[in-house]
């Protein structure tokens, strides 16, 4: 195609979320010339929209038993660069939490963040650093390059350009936001199911990376997101959080023929998943006065705020019912679509799952030890269903987030980041934010090395030190 102009950069970062500022800012502090494109108008991605919970699992054996089927070696080598990465946002100068959350997810561990306000230093130190920043940009292709190892062919309303690069970091942010590769990469999920995410990710970097003979990893049929009401008026990214149902750990859930998908108390993040693969992909929470009182207005993270989930989402017209005694709740639930007969025997100890779970499931089955959670009236049901916030497979990588072939070899130059890659959690989830920056530190490192930049480089602590 007709380009209007030709740069030549040592390294291209393509997305400006969590995981892409990270990399290009490390990069550029190295000594690298950097560009960074990001095809929205503005900055952030689903970073931005998050609690800032910096968190992984606290060691790889509570990894295994979160993410059994999770890259182990991939794992270890970001659990080990945890504190480093830690303590490069404490050096950055933003509020990060004193003392850390335990029992993140059920199992991981963290520290709160401001992870807005960090996100604005990384920016500030890539353009500090002579790094540039383009917004409203879109890449269509990466081509061999006859001057280096890439061609970038670029879009945007300057019209069509190209940058030669000898290294490409991907943090396009995964592929949730496009229903054409939902379809193709994970079936099983309701084709329908709501985004809550950016509506920027549809798989760019999943996408240019296969273009390279880029190799899979990970379940690419699993996700991480939580069960939002249904049906939801105002599910806007300044609510995503706010209408998530974090307690859904101490409800049971219904699906319409009244029999249940899972186990509830595995979590939120791995419910929603199972509830996506449930035909019509609409359920009921059911929980006490108890739980609706403590676990639905407690803060989900440090800092949040409490919220009374059940009233936010009765005032945002989601289906519900309240009962002084189960039994007349059952009756409400059959006025809205429940097989109320059904119902009535999951609740004396019924755990057949339902027959709407038709696609594969990854879930446990259903304990009759869940019930006990449904003691203190009155009794509730609010009506949910699954919304998607990022993938969870995708591009292969190594230990230094180095995009892997289909032989599992290297492919130089190349490099993906945060919600691109696949492999670190896979149905089980192990956190965001934290494999974002570390992935990040790592491309951002070895995208730097490949192109010999003047003698500089990044502590592990994240301070620029001068070398001689």
């Amino acid at each position: 195609m007709a380009v209007a102009r030709s740069t030549s950069r040592d390294v291209v970062v393509l997305g400006g979320g969590l995981a892409g500022l990270r990399a290009a800012s490390v990069a550029a502090a190295a000594g690298a010339s950097v560009t960074l494109l990001e095809k929205r108008d503005q900055l952030g991605g689903s970073s931005e929209l998050s609690a800032g919970m910096f968190w992984t699992a606290p060691d790889l054996d509570a990894y295994r038993r979160r993410v059994p089927d999770g890259d182990a070696h991939l794992t270890a080598r970001l659990i080990g660069r945890y504190e480093a990465d830690l303590q490069a946002i404490r050096h950055s100068g933003v509020h990060v939490a004193p003392e850390p959350t335990f029992g993140v997810m059920g199992f991981g561990r963290g520290y709160s963040f401001d992870v807005t306000a960090y996100l604005t230093v990384l920016t500030s130190r890539l353009r500090r650093a002579r790094g540039e920043v383009r917004t409203g940009v879109r890449t269509v292709a990466i081509e061999a390059s006859t001057s280096r190892r890439f061609r970038l062919l670029t879009e945007s309303a300057d019209g069509r350009a190209e940058i030669h690069t000898d290294s490409v970091v991907l943090a396009t942010g995964g592929f949730q936001a496009s229903h054409e590769h939902r379809g193709t990469y994970m079936p099983e999920v309701g084709a329908h199911i709501v985004l809550r995410s950016n509506p920027g990710s549809v798989g760019d970097g999943l996408d240019l990376a296969r273009s390279l003979g880029a190799g899979l990893a990970g379940d690419l049929g699993t996700f991480y997101g939580h069960l939002v009401p249904h049906p939801v008026v105002g599910f806007t990214p300044d609510r995503y959080m706010l209408f998530s149902q974090y307690y859904s750990n101490h409800a049971v859930m219904v699906a319409p023929d009244g029999r249940r998908v899972s186990d509830e108390s595995r979590g939120d993040e791995l419910l929603t998943q199972d509830l996506a693969q449930v035909d019509g992909m609409t359920a009921f929470l059911l929980f006490d006065e108890e739980v609706r009182s403590t676990y639905g207005i407690s803060e989900p993270f440090a800092n949040f705020g409490r919220v009374d989930r059940f009233r936010l989402a009765v005032a945002a017209r989601s289906r519900h019912a309240v009962a002084e005694t189960l039994e007349d709740l059952v009756q409400q639930l059959g006025t809205l679509g429940v097989d109320a007969a059904q119902l009535s025997k999951t609740l004396a100890g019924d755990v057949e799952v339902s027959h709407l779970a038709r696609r594969v499931t990854r879930g446990a089955p259903p304990t009759r030890q869940q019930l006990t959670t449904l003691r203190t009236g009155p009794f509730y049901a609010l009506e949910v269903q699954p919304a998607i916030t990022f993938t969870l497979g995708g591009i292969a990588i190594g230990p230094d987030a180095d995009v892997r072939d289909q032989a599992g070899e290297r492919i130089d130059g190349l490099f993906a980041v945060g919600a691109d890659i696949g492999g670190f959690s896979s149905y089980g989830y192990a956190g965001g934010l934290a494999p974002a920056h570390i992935t990040g530190t790592l491309a951002g490192e070895a995208a730097a090395r490949l192109v010999a930049p003047p003698a500089r480089a990044v502590s592990g602590a994240g301070k620029e030190i001068e070398t001689c």
